[in-house]
């Protein structure tokens, strides 16, 4: 039956359960779908980023997820620079889109909505391409020229 050892070390196990699964995902180097995490920096503000550089994870982006938490982003690392497109295919959520080159936004399209059906290009080359919650990118003041380490 169930005495009181019993329900103490129950109690423990729970709570080391429950405290293991905090600090995995707290401290994960990857995200739920593969991608290493990093910070990345715009500006002043400081994004966990899951990065992308595999062509299929690119194609797919957020498309499907239902939400992005504030402070995340999701970086599109080319291995060269040039007109990258996106789509906002199977979307559930607007977003705020960020071209970078060398290290500098160098285009910016804000609160594209998730039922957005065309193909927004760079006029200019970009190596990177960084998706945000729609309207971060005015809250924080994030603008075209900022760096991005």
């Amino acid at each position: 039956m169930f005495n009181k050892k019993n329900i103490i070390f129950g109690t423990i196990v729970i709570v080391g359960i429950i405290f293991t699964t905090l600090w995995y995902v707290s401290t994960r180097v990857y995200s739920f779908n593969g991608n290493k995490i990093e910070k990345i920096s715009i500006g002043n503000n400081i994004f966990y980023s899951e990065i992308v550089r595999d062509a299929d994870k690119m194609q797919g982006g957020l498309g499907g997820r239902s939400s992005l938490c504030q402070s995340c982003a999701i970086l599109f690392q080319f291995s060269t620079a040039g007109k990258y497109t996106f789509w906002m295919k199977d979307m559930r959520f607007p977003l705020d889109i960020i071209w970078v080159s060398n290290g500098r936004i160098v285009y910016l399209e804000k609160n594209v909505s998730e039922k957005f059906s065309g193909i927004m290009v760079t006029p200019v080359d970009a190596d990177w391409v960084i998706e945000i919650n729609s309207g971060v990118s005015d809250k924080l003041g994030i603008k075209i020229g900022d760096s991005v380490r």
